[in-house]
């Protein structure tokens, strides 16, 4: 089975709600304002890093074991 048969069958036996997110988490991708993958100039990689920093500075962190534990129970990994 290929790639994209797999990926038909799951979308076909998932819950509409959960096919809509992800339709709509796709359709960010390929939206110019919202993907992840546009270019940031280097004053926005400078500033986000400013931002980081007094996150941390802040306290404002989350343990990364804890992060990863949160996400695989969200997403029922």
């Amino acid at each position: 089975m290929s790639t994209l048969e797999s990926t038909i069958s799951m979308l076909r036996v998932m819950p509409e709600a959960d096919v809509r997110v992800i339709f709509e988490m796709t359709k960010k991708l390929f939206d110019d304002k919202a993907s992840p993958f546009a270019p940031v100039s280097k004053k926005q990689i400078l500033q986000d890093v400013d931002v980081s920093s007094r996150q941390i500075e802040q306290g404002n962190t989350q343990d990364t074991a804890e992060a990863i534990r949160e996400l695989k129970t969200k997403y029922g990994l």
